[in-house]
């Protein structure tokens, strides 16, 4: 079965706040290690400055959710999800089971 964005925000949908941090620091991570992949690549620079806005969006994310009170709204999800596209199915599967 292939993992999903919406599956994947859906797991956020019903994390604890711990495992919500969790999972978006894991999604930063991930989002680093897939800019390395193109480093050497034909079309290097509109990757890595596509990838550094993605983590951008997703640093912020988790900077605001470690608010207690910062609620993970629908606009949020939508946000964090425009991101996850970007990574493969096995970097979805690794956030996903990081928390």
């Amino acid at each position: 079965m292939e993992i999903t964005v919406i599956q994947t925000i859906d797991r956020m949908r019903a994390a604890n706040r711990q495992e919500l941090l969790t999972l978006l620091a894991t999604a930063i991570t991930e989002m680093t290690i897939f800019a390395r992949a193109h480093y050497d690549g034909d079309d290097s620079v509109s990757h890595l400055r596509q990838t550094n806005e993605a983590i951008h969006r997703l640093a912020g994310h988790l900077r605001d959710l470690c608010d207690p009170d910062e609620t993970f709204s629908e606009s949020r999800e939508a946000g964090i999800g425009g991101q996850f596209a970007l990574l493969p199915p096995s970097a979805i599967i690794r956030i996903l089971n990081s928390a």
